[in-house]
């Protein structure tokens, strides 16, 4: 969760609350007290920061509902739901009306798009086993074997309840269902597969077998095939730690450097506008800015109907096919009639590998290099390799 930034922040805020619901949920076999009513409300929270949680917790309810006995049991939990489901709804409602000045509805706005008229392919269309050869070692990296002994231990020796596998699981089938995937929408699976990798590394690193006062431990490794604890840690800590201090301070680390360069350059007067000739958001914007000067960048708004998929026009893909006659059209036409033109900025920021390309027309504009990032030592999308370069009106 090192990565839990920018985009990916509300998956972080929906996984913090879906984590506290698992603490307060019931479980079958669960060693805590349960609260359905603390649950249930953690739960209306994360599917608000996030509608998509939706699908999770109709797996956890499907499964507490399958292992009630008695009708009368199963009648209250479904009313509990609903009564705090429509409370959730109801706040829901009223804060998107403080902000909206309307009355809208996300969740159904949310279902349009990606599932009613599948636009979310427009982002990228994912394989239907993404989640499972992508997402989870992403997600778990090292840690992704105990995860999965975990689960077999919970299961071979009863250590723990395997109904958050299972859930887990179901949650990960629905969520494969849509074209488009990303592996932070698996982040509030987070918490489940923690809780199995503990139960691995217990039963890897206990001694003794499982006493008769605690049924539910699995009878562990004689000792002389005990795993140690601190190889464990350590093997942990230099897996994922080291990864974490790369990926954070030095991968990636151009499309910041350089919004502190622009802002320097703002707040001095030296940059007066900017524009981003790169693939849509690449970079922060104004967050990181917090200057308030003209600055544009390539639009990439995906069509509002299924019918226009093919056919719809965005700039940051006339760019990359057609940069020169991109610039000039932008620049120099005033009748272009797909794109809109714009006053030539004080200051462009574009990656290396395009200013290769358009360098000379950058130099016919009145454009000279003033300003060079480092960005990454690799890159998987070849639109964005190379340093982070900004050119500024000679």
């Amino acid at each position: 969760m090192s990565s839990g930034v920018m985009r990916p922040l509300v998956n972080s805020a929906e996984t913090a609350l879906s984590a506290a619901a698992y603490a307060f949920w019931p479980w079958s076999g669960a060693l805590h007290t349960p609260n359905l009513h603390i649950a249930l409300l953690f739960a209306a929270l994360a599917c608000i920061v996030r509608p998509t949680s939706g699908a999770l917790w109709l797996c956890a309810g499907l499964a507490l509902l399958a292992r009630q006995t008695r009708a009368s049991r199963a009648f209250h939990i479904m009313l509990t739901a609903l009564a705090i489901g429509m409370a959730a709804l109801a706040a829901m409602l009223g804060i998107d009306y403080l902000g909206y000045r309307r009355w809208v509805f996300p969740p159904y706005q949310f279902y349009q798009f990606n599932v009613h008229e599948g636009l979310a392919t427009w982002f990228g269309e994912s394989h239907p086993l993404y989640h499972l050869y992508v997402s989870m070692p992403i997600l778990f990296t090292s840690m992704l074997p105990f995860v999965l002994h975990g689960v077999y231990v919970a299961a071979r020796h009863r250590a723990a309840s395997c109904e958050p596998a299972a859930v887990a699981l179901g949650a990960s089938i629905l969520f494969s269902l849509v074209g488009h995937m990303e592996y932070r929408f698996l982040y509030p699976l987070l918490p489940i597969g923690f809780v199995y990798a503990a139960v691995s590394i217990s039963s890897l690193t206990s001694k003794a077998a499982g006493s008769a006062k605690h049924p539910q431990k699995p009878a562990s490794l004689p000792a002389s095939r005990a795993w140690s604890a601190k190889r464990i840690s350590a093997m942990l800590l230099v897996t994922n730690v080291a990864p974490a201090l790369y990926l954070n301070l030095v991968h990636q680390r151009g499309v910041v450097d350089v919004m502190g360069y622009l802002r320097q350059g703002a707040l001095s007067g030296t940059v007066q506008s900017v524009g981003f000739l790169m693939p849509c958001h690449s970079t922060p914007f104004y967050s990181h800015l917090h200057v308030n000067i003209p600055m544009w960048f390539l639009s990439c708004e995906p069509p509002l109907v299924k019918s226009d998929l093919e056919s719809h026009y965005w700039e940051a893909d006339d760019f990359e096919q057609r940069p020169a006659e991109f610039i000039h059209g932008i620049f120099e036409t005033a009748d272009a009639p797909k794109r809109a033109p714009r006053s030539k900025p004080s200051h462009l920021v574009l990656y290396d590998c395009m200013a290769r390309r358009i360098h000379s027309t950058l130099s016919e504009l009145s454009y000279r290099e003033c300003g060079r990032f480092f960005n990454t030592h690799f890159s998987g999308d070849s639109r964005r390799k190379g340093d982070v370069v900004v050119y500024c009106q000679a």
